[in-house]
């Protein structure tokens, strides 16, 4: 069984909103047609993490939505379907799919990130997500990690035997403004979860966190928003946050500048390739252990 420490929290999210995680797409979007889809695995130093996706198609709830890279990849690649269409993908059960030799594919110690291209808790995927937590009970040796725009559904959502979380599920809520993460963030912090974080992104306004930042809380990552019709990201904003983290003991990830980036008054154009690299550029990631 895995237990998961406050500093690998920033091992995640440096892992997960790096440029891999856009660049695969293509892979995964051109087998969507058929249902078939991308194994994604790839390594960070000794660990290896994999992208789940028991799940595909999502809808939009909240102002952090309107330019979802879901939506833009489903239109790039030609999906038939619409991208609000929630259905079942072929890798549904991929973390107990075993080789030819009775081996589990995903390997012992893995970080499953689960539901990219969706949301874990959607009520379209109530008919499914008691598999995935039984899938998640058996597979105790990785770590699985989602995050969710939907925590005001986790009550309605855990399965019997939660208690107070399972070791090995680390749960995110994605704010964007402050009246999301004032409506979400206490919900994360007041149900049964092991280990939480919180995302802010894509950040839109400045954002008081302080109410919310205590040792509950593993992790921040922060970050702009991606493609054309990106708005902005303010670096104040940014560093506001990581001031706040740092004031709470509380461990920060600038994850990406985003496309549309305002630094001293100025406006900065970021290739979709740079932006992650110039986040961390930034040097201001925080790790309190």
């Amino acid at each position: 069984m895995y237990f998961v420490e406050k500093h690998l929290l920033v091992f995640f999210m440096e892992v997960i909103f790096t440029n891999f995680a856009e660049s695969c797409f293509g892979n995964y979007w051109f087998c969507m047609q058929g249902m078939v889809c991308f194994e994604t695995v790839f390594m960070v130093g000794s660990d290896s993490c994999v992208i789940w996706n028991p799940w595909h198609g999502c809808s939009k709830i909240s102002p952090g939505c309107t330019n979802c890279y879901v939506y833009r990849q489903d239109a790039m690649y030609g999906v038939e379907l619409e991208s609000s269409c929630v259905r079942k993908t072929d890798n549904f059960d991929l973390p107990i799919k075993r080789n030819r030799k009775g081996e589990w594919k995903i390997m012992s110690g893995t970080t499953v990130m689960t539901c990219f291209t969706s949301d874990m808790l959607l009520p379209e995927a109530d008919v499914w997500r008691a598999e995935v937590w039984d899938m998640m009970k058996t597979r105790r040796d990785c770590i699985f990690c989602f995050f969710t725009k939907r925590i005001d559904r986790l009550p309605a959502c855990i399965p019997d035997d939660w208690g107070d979380g399972y070791d090995n599920v680390i749960i995110g809520c994605s704010v964007e403004n402050q009246r999301m993460a004032d409506f979400r963030i206490p919900v994360l912090k007041n149900m049964p979860i092991k280990h939480r974080s919180i995302i802010v992104a894509p950040i839109l306004e400045p954002v008081d966190l302080r109410p919310y930042l205590d040792d509950r809380i593993l992790e921040v990552s922060v970050g702009g928003e991606s493609g054309k019709k990106a708005r902005v990201c303010d670096y104040d904003w940014i560093l506001d946050i990581r001031r706040q983290c740092m004031e709470n003991h509380v461990s920060f990830s600038f994850h990406q500048t985003g496309a549309v980036f305002r630094k001293d008054g100025r406006i900065f154009s970021i290739p979709r390739k740079y932006q992650r690299t110039q986040a961390a550029k930034a040097g201001i990631n925080l790790i309190f252990k």
